[in-house]
């Protein structure tokens, strides 16, 4: 055991490592972990079908404006699926793509006014393994010849790193139309997370167009990074949605414990690597701090993770799980379930168990649940509610 420890620490320098050795670290440090059986149920069972499989390896599910279910490919390309689950596969890989890790095509958004100007966003890794960063760019659907047309980029991060993790590269529109971007803090590079002239460890929040905004906190410094900060002291945001009243909120891997949920206020400081429930990887204390002044505590912790994935919320009322968000769990294969209430969050339940890495979570325009798969190659799940 001394000796395994002691192999692996030596190379926590290198975060590619981390995809075996954590995994296995984190199985020999915490012997608990949540089982189906370890949290209450809501009493409710689904119809449980396959309606897509073989895709690439994929990261990010999303259902269009005109109801149509985006899936993108981490190598490049994404699928487009319609109502009858008939798959159109676009051409998409970006010369500058960098796929390796935790990198390569990540989340896929769409322009608030989508059925006017068909704009759709894209998140994806950028660079060599020497240099390289988060990017946003937008383009239009040419159907046609399942490709992508007026390709423009709309945000590059100010500094690149060396490392293939941590990206976050959730995107979300605003209430305003503006768009927030979150970035992770590249692992090796965790202080950045604190530094304000830094993107990394960041929610980001710029026009449609990539540019900072007036009202942004921190937009009056000198600094043309920081103008675009929205909130910092973030490790790694797996998840950004904004709720009809303009709420933000998000949830974050922790490192071995101190997985988050957040509702953001701009400006905020949300701690890491200076606060946080979660220790190193190999065992070690990150940060002696529980709380720390004018950085805020989380408004939920899952301490031993289960590394949260996707989320959404449901506001359909007549369903039994209005009100409640919805969160994927790519450790222990399941969706759990948190009541909303005026920015509080409670009465956690488990609603499925799968037998797959879960990487993403969307509702179809039935308010069926749809879940992507992890893997090599992916799979989309759907959760067809009724009550026991």
């Amino acid at each position: 055991m001394r000796k395994l420890l002691s192999t692996l620490g030596n190379r926590m320098n290198k975060p590619h490592y981390l995809s075996c050795a954590s995994t296995l670290i984190c199985a020999l440090l915490f012997s608990g972990f949540i089982r189906a059986s370890d949290l209450d149920t809501l009493g409710l069972d689904f119809n449980t079908s396959t309606v897509a499989e073989a895709l690439p390896k994929s990261w990010s599910i999303s259902t269009s404006p005109d109801n149509r279910i985006f899936v993108t490919h981490r190598a490049g390309g994404f699928s487009v699926l319609d109502e009858q689950w008939r798959v159109q596969t676009f051409e998409f890989a970006p010369q500058d793509l960098y796929y390796k890790g935790q990198g390569g095509l990540l989340d896929i958004e769409f322009h608030p006014q989508y059925s006017e100007n068909g704009w759709v966003y894209l998140s994806y890794s950028s660079g060599s393994d020497d240099e390289n960063v988060l990017k946003v760019v937008r383009f239009k659907l040419n159907e046609n010849d399942s490709t992508v047309d007026n390709l423009e980029i709309v945000l590059v991060l100010n500094e690149p790193r060396d490392t293939p993790v941590h990206y976050g590269g959730r995107l979300a529109f605003m209430s305003d139309g503006s768009l927030l971007v979150s970035s992770g803090d590249g692992f090796d590079y965790r202080e950045r997370a604190q530094i304000l002239s830094s993107h990394q460890g960041k929610i980001l929040r710029v026009s449609d167009t990539g540019q900072a905004l007036t009202d942004n906190p921190f937009y009056s410094s000198e600094s043309a990074a920081e103008s675009k900060v929205f909130t910092l002291g973030h490790r790694n945001p797996q998840s950004v949605i904004v709720l009809q009243d303009g709420t933000v909120v998000t949830h974050e891997h922790g490192p071995a414990g101190g997985d988050e949920i957040n509702f953001l206020q701009a400006g905020t400081n949300y701690g890491w690597p200076v606060v946080t429930n979660g220790m190193d990887y190999i065992g070690s204390t990150i940060s002696p701090f529980k709380d720390y002044p004018n950085m805020r505590l989380p408004d939920h912790d899952w301490t031993p993770s289960i590394a949260p994935s996707g989320m959404v919320y449901v506001k359909n009322g007549s369903s039994p799980l209005s009100g409640r968000l919805l969160i994927t769990s790519l450790k222990y294969k399941q969706v759990h379930s948190l009541l909303l209430n005026n920015q509080k969050l409670d009465d956690e339940k488990l609603i499925y168990q799968g037998d797959h890495r879960l990487r993403d979570i969307t509702l179809d325009p039935q308010s069926n649940i749809l879940l992507l798969t992890d893997g090599e190659t992916a799979s989309i799940i759907k959760l067809g509610l009724y009550v026991k």
